[in-house]
C-alpha cells in the first residue's frame, strides 16, 4: 500500500540508517493532511529484514528532514515499544515533495508529554520497557547546547536541553545535523524554535537510551 510520511529522522543505526516520520494522507483536492492515531500524530519507522531493522545507507542517503517520502508498505511489524515499525519495499522509496519549514506547520506534529518516555532520565530500564507504547515523538524546545564528549577514545555529539522543567543530556544521531555542526558550531545560536525528534533505542546493557534522532531549527 502506497504511504506518505514527512521525514523527521534520518540517523545512524548499526552502521546503516534509521528513518522515521509522521504519516500524511492526500485529500481529494490534492492537499496533504496529518494522520492521527489515538489523538496523536501517527509515526512510521520503515524497517528492513535485518536483525535490528536498519535500512541500508545508500537507499536513504538523499533524504532530508521535512522531505515528503512515498513508500509501499508491505506489512506492519510492531516490536513491543517500537509500535511504529513497518516493513517496506526498498525499491519503492522516493521523495515526492517537502513540507515548508515553519513553526505553524511543525507545531502540528509536536507532542507535549510531561516527561520523555515515562521518566526524567536519559534511558528507560529494560524491566520497564513493557510499560512504554511508542518509541518516537517530536517535541519543541527553545534553548539547547551542543557539545562533543570524548569517552574511551570515542567522540559523541550530545545535546543538553530543558523540557517541561526537566533537564536532559542526550546523544545526537542525526547525521545531517552533525555534519552541519562540524562546519559551524554556532548553528543553533540564532534559532527561536528548535524541534527535536526523540527516539528510544534498542536495549544496551539493560537500558533503552533516549536519542536525538532529528534536529530542525527555525
Amino acid at each position: 500500500m502506497k504511504t506518505l510520511f514527512i521525514c523527521l529522522a534520518n540517523s545512524k543505526k548499526y552502521g546503516e540508517r534509521c528513518i522515521a516520520g509522521i504519516e500524511l494522507k492526500r485529500e481529494n483536492d490534492g492537499s496533504l493532511s496529518l494522520v492521527k492515531e489515538n489523538g496523536k500524530p501517527k509515526w512510521l519507522r520503515p524497517v528492513s529484514s535485518a536483525e535490528h531493522g536498519e535500512v541500508a545507507a545508500h537507499i536513504v542517503n538523499h533524504i532530508k528532514l521535512n522531505d515528503i517520502v512515498e513508500i509501499d508498505v508491505l506489512e506492519h511489524c510492531p516490536k513491543g515499544y517500537q509500535s511504529e515499525n513497518i516493513l517496506f519495499d526498498v525499491n519503492s522509496l522516493k521523495v515526492v515533495g517537502k513540507v515548508a519549514l515553519s513553526a505553524t506547520n511543525l507545531d502540528k506534529f509536536t507532542e507535549n508529554p510531561s516527561t520523555l518516555f515515562g521518566n526524567k532520565g536519559k534511558a528507560v530500564p529494560a524491566d520497564k520497557i513493557s510499560e512504554i507504547a511508542n518509541s518516537l515523538l517530536l517535541i519543541k524546545v527553545y534553548k539547547t547546547s551542543v557539545y562533543l564528549r570524548t569517552d574511551f577514545e570515542k567522540n559523541q555529539l550530545r545535546m543538553k536541553f530543558e523540557y517541561n522543567g526537566n533537564e536532559y543530556d542526550l546523544p545526537i544521531t542525526d547525521l545531517d545535523f552533525a555534519y552541519k555542526y562540524n562546519k559551524d558550531n554556532n548553528i543553533l545560536s540564532n534559532a527561536k524554535n528548535i524541534y527535536l525528534t526523540i527516539s528510544l533505542g534498542v536495549v544496551h546493557e539493560g537500558w533503552h537510551y533516549k536519542l536525538v534522532a532529528g534536529v530542525i531549527a527555525l
